[in-house]
């Protein structure tokens, strides 16, 4: 979003939202479930080349565009990515985890790159993992980044077909997320205490399985041997985010890593390695159990 256009939403909000809040909150739903358009880069294009694709179609009537490298009877390792990003914008992941022989499987969520759909929500992702999830079968484990990480705790609340979770620069925190949204836009005192129950009187029917509001749907139990890494200096998601979870989670392992920001931490190298070995050792314990 350019500032120009920024500037006149927050104008309409902070006049509009307090003299017609029904009106301006049609408008905040609208942005806030919209998708901006994200266009593949040349690499992640020539990834694609290589993958199976196939869709798998959700209850809700949207289909998915998933993706296999690899042999079905390998381990199988499954990505979910973060807000207007693709499934290959794990394209390194991608390519190391081929490289090693397990079987990858990624996907575009609802409303992003060949999936069907313009407006999406938390609780969507959260189904769409389970049901590609239901589609592929179990998984060694799931790596989610951003808005795919917290998906993933979301869906963990009632269970997961996986052995592990890493987490990459998870959001963990619905108020928060609202919050950053409503300052954003300069949202008025009236709607920035609205807007969120206006969220759960409109997709609560969606997000009810895993909660009772929009703050227990992210109280998960799920455990399983799990990896989260997040950044010092990550500007769009505070480092707070993963010390929260890590406080929550006693079983999970937080690594801090420095001057890789929100989106770099997906082409670290360093990063691909420490979170192949976590894969590995966590294979070995499982399988001498």
């Amino acid at each position: 979003m350019n500032v120009v256009v920024a500037n006149i939403l927050k104008l309409f909000f902070m006049t509009i939202g307090r003299i017609m809040p029904a009106s301006a909150t049609k408008v905040a739903d609208k942005l806030f479930t919209s998708v901006p358009f994200s266009k593949r880069r040349d690499n992640e294009q020539a990834l694609l080349a290589r993958a199976d694709n196939f869709t798998v179609k959700m209850d809700n009537g949207h289909e998915l565009a998933v993706y296999r490298w690899g042999n079905k009877s390998d381990p199988m390792i499954f990505f979910v990515h973060g807000w207007t990003a693709t499934a290959t914008c794990f394209s390194y992941f991608i390519t190391h985890f081929i490289e090693e022989g397990y079987q990858v499987i990624s996907y575009d969520a609802i409303a992003h790159g060949a999936s069907s759909g313009s407006r999406t929500t938390l609780p969507d992702w959260a189904d769409s993992i389970h049901a590609v999830s239901n589609a592929v079968g179990p998984a060694d484990c799931m790596i989610g980044h951003s808005m795919g990480a917290m998906a993933l705790i979301m869906a963990s609340t009632i269970g997961l077909k996986t052995q592990k979770l890493v987490l990459l620069s998870p959001a963990t925190s619905i108020k928060k997320f609202f919050a950053d949204f409503s300052a954003g836009l300069s949202l008025p005192p009236n709607m920035r205490e609205s807007f969120p129950r206006h969220l759960w009187e409109k997709y609560g029917s969606i997000a009810r399985k895993y909660g009772s509001d929009w703050q227990d749907v992210m109280v998960s139990d799920f455990k399983v041997p799990t990896l989260i890494i997040h950044d010092e200096n990550d500007k769009e998601v505070n480092i707070e985010s993963s010390q929260r979870l890590a406080r929550q989670w006693p079983w999970a392992e937080l690594l801090v890593t420095k001057r890789l920001g929100h989106r770099r931490i997906l082409l670290s190298k360093k990063i691909i390695a420490s979170v192949s070995e976590f894969v590995q050792k966590s294979q070995a314990k499982a399988r001498v159990s």
